[in-house]
């Protein structure tokens, strides 16, 4: 009986170990000090990670943050207040390299909004240098965006909840320096969809995105448009069960498939994931929601490491609050990588991952010591021994670079993938003749780290790169 009892143990002991071994909590939000209830994800710039909590700080109306991947140096660095710099924000920041730019829920000088209709601002990463680029006003420019810019290293791009003429929201484009704004589509619902949820994605010729509402089903659209507001196209009507309803997150791209996920729809109605073509041919639903077997409800966007498709739900899971998990692009090999619980490890997350290479980073909405949200890590099970001792076997230099890399290996190498934190495929190099020695140069790129798998005669390794200008 005692040796019976022994091995239980043992089994328990490591069944929590492979479970939450794992995962760091790096942050529990409480309020005034370091704001609470984050909606958004996190950003780096290869030493530390930025973001935003929708309540929280001085005046209760948010701060922005940056906090190191260890979980130390916590610096609030601006405190949202209303009127004067915006308050509420509900999406991620962004970084061109020099300024991290977003955009707030409500707050600033419009009074076509209870509270104000939101405004978009720049400031550095050492919290100086705020600006306040554009407020929102309503028909005319948009009004409550709900989501996150994007940059093509000219313009700002994004969407508004609502406002616009038909107050269904707006896609808009905007100069870093708060000059040439420009309405690119006025969304008005069945025709083209109604208010957008979150980010666009952009692929170098479109600019892809979902909305919430609207679309022959009013369940929300898949829709593409070019960046001078022409070439608007419906990709998909979601309808519900067959398709999924209701898209809260953002699309990512892998060259060839566009992926996404609702939070309603499927078998279930607890939403699913899918992908499907630029043209808008070959949707396909990769998973249905099912609740406590795989998550539920997911408010946030997928990222991309080369092999699997990573996200989090906000409900569903062993205690309903929400789980981390991830998945192959073809629909097989679904892992739950952990199980929120609350006070613990936090739950209910509503943004998205972020992944350096090695762990991934995200935030809890609620949960943690205060039930105020986390700020946490965790190392993706199964990443992969092989993977790990073959990245001895390649070198890379100088890293960080300026966006120009040589690798080395041992073995020649067959093939080179470099992906973004958003999970967009940056490039790709297949050598038909393996090669020990070549230069992948992403310079053209932004400023931040990038995820490389390498495919070499002997199997796949994977490897951190940073850009710095």
């Amino acid at each position: 009986m005692k040796k019976t009892l022994l091995l239980t143990s043992a089994i328990l002991l490591l069944t929590f170990y492979i479970s939450f071994g794992q995962y760091t909590k790096l942050l529990d939000f409480s309020g005034t000090s370091n704001g609470y209830f984050p909606f958004g994800s996190l950003i780096s710039d290869g030493t530390f990670l930025y973001g935003m909590t929708h309540n929280g700080g001085t005046n209760s109306d948010g701060v922005i943050f940056k906090i190191k991947p260890d979980g130390t140096g916590y610096a609030d660095l601006l405190d949202f207040a209303g009127t004067s710099n915006g308050e509420q924000p509900l999406g991620d920041i962004i970084s061109d390299g020099t300024f991290l730019y977003g955009m707030t829920n409500g707050g600033g000088t419009s009074v076509n909004c209870p509270g104000g209709c939101g405004v978009i601002f720049k400031i550095k990463p050492d919290g100086t240098g705020y600006s306040k680029l554009l407020d929102f006003a309503g028909s005319a420019n948009g009004a409550e965006p709900n989501g996150s810019l994007i940059f093509d290293g000219t313009f700002l791009y994004g969407m508004t909840y609502r406002g616009g003429i038909n107050d269904s929201g707006v896609v808009f484009k905007i100069k870093p320096d708060g000059t040439g704004y420009l309405k690119l589509l006025d969304f008005t619902g069945s025709a083209n969809g109604a208010r957008p949820w979150h980010s666009l994605v952009y692929d170098g010729t479109f600019l892809y995105g979902m909305t919430e509402y609207g679309g022959l089903n009013y369940a929300g659209v898949i829709f593409k448009i070019k960046p001078d507001g022409t070439g608007y196209t419906k990709l998909l009507d979601f309808a519900g069960s067959s398709n999924g309803s209701t898209p809260f997150g953002s699309l990512i791209s892998d060259g060839t498939f566009l992926y996404g996920m609702t939070i309603l729809g499927g078998a279930n109605n607890m939403g699913i994931l899918f992908k499907i073509k630029s043209d808008g041919t070959g949707y396909t639903k990769l998973l249905d929601f099912a609740g406590s077997s795989n998550g539920e409800n997911p408010f946030g966007s997928l990222v991309y490491d080369g092999t699997y498709l990573y996200a989090m739900t906000y409900n569903g899971g062993i205690n309903n609050d929400g789980v981390v998990f991830k998945i192959k692009p073809d629909g097989t090999g679904y892992v739950k990588l952990l199980d929120f619980a609350g006070t613990s490890n936090g739950g209910k997350p509503y943004g998205s991952l972020m992944f350096d290479g090695t762990f991934l980073y995200g935030m809890t909405q609620q949960g943690g010591i205060n039930n105020a949200g986390t700020i946490f890590k965790i190392n993706p099970a199964g990443m992969g021994v092989e993977e790990n001792v073959l990245a001895n076997t390649i070198s890379v230099f100088p890293n960080p670079s300026t966006g120009r890399f040589t690798i080395e290996g041992n073995s020649g190498i067959k093939e080179i993938e470099v992906i973004n934190l958003l999970g967009e495929k940056v490039t790709q190099s297949v050598i038909p003749n393996a090669a020990r020695n070549l230069i992948i140069d992403i310079s053209s790129q932004p400023q931040g780290i990038y995820f490389m798998k390498v495919q070499t005669a002997e199997g796949n390794a994977s490897r951190k790169l940073i850009v710095l200008k």
